[in-house]
């Protein structure tokens, strides 16, 4: 009896231990390899030893190297210009068995409104993922070697998708430069939908012009058409009024992720509400559920004069015009460091940690938590650049909306009457441009704590 319990045992022991080695993942074959072949994996099938779990699709590509070898793909994101390389970029390729299907669409705030997307939402079963480095550089590890690979470059809705022939095993993969834009027009790819409000003082619309966004996607009001769509405020020339049509009503917001907001010469509080809260606590509830706000100069009202006081109590507020100087970029968070070795790299910067700007607004006397600032001056309070998450009482991985503040101008004046009339060309930002940029892409990207470099999504 006591050696039938003991044969029973050792059984039912085996079959446990066949039952761990059999949830062992198939996830890579060599095309080179007797053993590989003889096992059922020929060139990318899906053949597989029993007891094993399949890989699908292009998992069934990725090659087995010796130890301290990859196959790698390497190369650069740029702007839709193809001028400047671009931080903090996703770049990857889909996993899942149908590898040539489409992507998936990007929910369009047009029709569905914006929503809380936090970084684990929006990049969908990547196979292998790497962000970009301030130098716009990435490595993908372990890539699958076949022709016409998938690969995808994604900021936040701004998507778009590449064929690349990955041929050399074991080794690297460089890509041609350049090859890597984000999409300048709907139709290259997936772009956020953004609002623009015109004014006296700044005008933010030839940014977008100038990181490359085609003239077609420029349009007067609310339209199925374009991704850009302007409205007017104070002293603004381009689209219908934003007091009427977009800032009142938080319904009428919500129709986009990102709200570009120019300085309008004052803080003219007329047209957002008057002595009540009117729009500017429309903007407080869109930046709560998910809103992407950037605000030159005299837009600080939407903080300085909410309705709300964590908004008001992010600083204090002053009304200077300090002289152009040489101020400091704010390398103490991981953000901040990567955008000092960008503008580097982008030639807007000689000095790492120093850029030149005019045109300079004192704001922002004194700058208070949970608000980061990015370009301050050594020694004096305050900051030229600020972003706050939102909402702000809500726990860090929680917050899905982000507010910016430039005590910086672009141009000074107010903007053309149409977009062609923009006098920065397609790739031609100067340097205190391109930190603009820089910011407008984070803006762009999923919310997370400033105080931790981004991750790549797995």
């Amino acid at each position: 009896m006591r050696k039938s319990a003991l044969v029973l045992g050792s059984l039912v022991l085996l079959a446990g231990v066949v039952v761990a080695c059999g949830a062992e993942r198939r996830s890579a074959f060599d095309p080179d390899s007797t053993a590989d072949k003889d096992a059922g994996f020929e060139g990318g099938s899906t053949g597989f030893t029993p007891g094993q779990t399949p890989c699908e699709g292009l998992e069934c590509k990725i090659v087995e190297c010796d130890d301290g070898e990859k196959t790698t793909l390497r190369g650069k994101v740029y702007d839709p210009a193809g001028s400047n390389p671009l931080y903090n970029v996703t770049v990857y390729i889909p996993g899942g068995n149908e590898p040539d299907a489409d992507l998936p669409p990007i929910p369009s705030s047009l029709d569905d409104g914006i929503t809380c997307e936090t970084c684990s939402s929006v990049v969908l079963n990547p196979l292998v993922s790497a962000l970009t480095d301030g130098k716009g550089e990435f490595v993908l590890e372990n890539v699958p070697v076949d022709k016409d690979v998938p690969v995808i470059v994604q900021i936040g809705k701004w998507r778009r998708k590449f064929q690349i022939d990955i041929t050399k095993k074991c080794e690297p993969n460089d890509v041609k430069d350049r090859t890597f834009k984000l999409p300048a027009s709907s139709k290259e790819g997936d772009l956020p939908h953004f609002a623009v409000t015109s004014g006296s003082n700044d005008a933010l619309e030839c940014l977008l012009r100038g990181i490359g966004i085609d003239d077609s996607e420029f349009v007067n009001g609310h339209s199925d058409a374009g991704h850009v769509h302007m409205f007017s405020g104070s002293g603004g020339k381009m689209g219908p009024s934003a007091q009427n049509e977009l800032w009142n009503d938080v319904e009428q917001l919500k129709k986009y992720d990102i709200v570009l907001l120019n300085c309008e010469g004052s803080e003219s509080l007329s047209n957002k509400g008057g002595s009540t809260p009117g729009a500017r606590g429309a903007m407080y509830e869109y930046l709560n559920m998910g809103g992407r706000v950037f605000g030159t100069h005299y837009q600080h009202v939407w903080f300085s004069k909410s309705p709300e006081s964590e908004f008001q109590e992010l600083a204090s507020w002053a009304d200077a015009y300090p002289p152009d100087d040489t101020f400091d970029v704010n390398m103490s968070f991981p953000k901040g460091e990567q955008m000092a070795e960008w503008l580097q790299e982008t030639g807007a910067s000689t000095t790492l940690g120093k850029i030149p700007l005019k045109a300079v607004r004192g704001s922002v006397a004194d700058l208070r938590e949970p608000a980061v600032p990015w370009i301050i001056k050594d020694g004096q309070p305050g900051a030229k650049f600020f972003t706050v998450n939102t909402p702000i009482s809500a726990p860090t991985e929680e917050q899905c909306g982000r507010g910016v503040f430039s005590d910086l101008h672009i141009t000074d004046r107010a903007g053309p009457s149409s977009i062609s009339g923009c006098d920065i060309s397609k790739g031609g930002l100067n340097g205190q441009q391109k930190i603009l940029e820089f910011i407008l892409f984070d803006l762009s990207a999923c919310v997370s704590d400033d105080k931790v470099a981004p991750q790549p999504p797995k």
